[in-house]
């Protein structure tokens, strides 16, 4: 397949261009074309596609060893991110997502337990998160965790020191019972953001204007055996219980226990949430927590449509490198169909960008009013 350039990436990438050389910027255009354009996503099946890429270790380089200013390009991200989303209520929602890499000599892959399958699978894991307004949503870039660097809790508590470093003032912040700590929610409170996170059923919790601790396990099976109060939330059915609890060494917030009711029966299985808004309704606390719905989408939408999972390097600079530039071309899709109102998914938006640009590329040569010049450009990206 020939890659066809497409012409919105340096439009949408300009806020970077002072992150790289003029070269390094020209191979980081041709390989976000191909991630999004191609259906094989590697670095030799993208180099031998691009017509302007002679050698697959040019791209290789960029990718590996080559001038990247990491640093800078999140601040100059980040500063495109304040300069969109000012004046919003802005959601971030923190998570991670699991990359199976078994070679032997992947640098930084390492037994990960999978909560899906129940067991553990060699690779990377990726701490992530997005940022959401109602009319937009952007990715932060991905950071590799291992055994080697922070824990996710810490990059957790990095992530929003960065984030107030930029001026992004973030309203809340949605992560599930695995986020819940103390250190993180206490870091959330003293920078004034709601936090609305699950917690898991062995914590304990003492209830407002009582004086002893209870596991919450407990109180949730005397709350199943009362009558509680419906809620409908997107065409479910939820019996919540909410009330002022404290939890270890945090201050009073709001916990709701919800039990879905699906055919008018009750399920077993409890959810807990908490706010620290602890006058917060129950409603609108289940409705803030299902825009969390949105990271899983994106950890989806990256792995199927632009090829998160299909890293082939060896060493942790070009795995990371990957994850961030794959981040990057979530953003330009998302841009793109905001600012041009389109509603697609982004495998729609994908396919939508590959034949404008196939169309675009064909109609150049075609209206060349040279013809050797049109047969040199038809052989020179037909043959090539």
């Amino acid at each position: 397949m020939i890659l066809s350039k497409i012409k919105e990436i340096p439009k949408f990438l300009s806020f970077a261009k002072k992150s790289f050389t003029k070269g390094g910027f020209r191979h980081v255009g041709n390989y976000l074309s191909g991630l999004i354009s191609l259906a094989k996503k590697t670095v030799r099946k993208i180099s031998v596609s691009c017509a302007d890429e002679k050698y697959s270790s040019a791209l290789n380089r960029i990718l590996i060893d080559a001038k990247f200013e990491k640093k800078l390009l999140e601040e100059k991200y980040f500063k495109k991110i304040r300069y969109l989303f000012r004046g919003q209520d802005i959601f971030l929602i923190i998570d991670d997502t699991l990359v199976p890499h078994d070679g032997k000599h992947i640098e930084e892959s390492q037994e990960h337990f999978d909560h899906t399958s129940n067991s553990f699978v060699k690779g990377h894991q990726f701490f992530t998160a997005i940022l959401c307004t109602p009319f937009l949503q952007l990715p932060l870039f991905p950071e590799l965790y291992s055994k080697n660097t922070n824990s996710k809790i810490e990059m957790a508590e990095d992530l929003i020191s960065k984030l107030i470093s930029a001026k992004i003032q973030i309203h809340t912040i949605l992560f599930d019972s695995w986020y819940s700590d103390k250190d993180l929610i206490k870091k959330c409170l003293k920078s004034s953001i709601k936090v609305i996170c699950g917690i898991k059923a062995n914590r304990k919790i003492k209830r407002f204007k009582r004086r002893m601790w209870e596991p919450l396990s407990l109180l949730i099976q005397r709350v199943r055996l009362q009558k509680l109060k419906e809620q409908k939330i997107d065409n479910k059915t939820y019996d919540v219980w909410i009330e002022k609890v404290k939890l270890n060494k945090l201050p009073f917030m709001r916990l709701v226990i919800s039990h879905e009711r699906i055919e008018n029966k009750l399920q077993e299985n409890a959810f807990c949430l908490i706010s620290t808004n602890k006058n917060e309704k129950a409603e609108d606390i289940l409705k803030t927590y299902k825009k969390r719905w949105k990271i899983e989408t994106f950890h989806r939408d990256i792995k199927q449509n632009l090829g998160f999972a299909n890293a082939f390097f060896r060493k942790e600079e070009g795995i990371v490198r990957h994850a961030i530039l794959v981040a990057i071309a979530y953003a330009i899709l998302s841009l793109f169909m905001f600012q041009n109102e389109l509603k697609m998914t982004i495998g729609e938006c994908c396919e939508y960008l590959k034949n404008k640009a196939n169309k675009e590329m064909i109609g150049e040569i075609i209206f060349l009013e040279n013809k050797k010049i049109k047969i040199e450009k038809f052989e020179e990206v037909f043959i090539s």
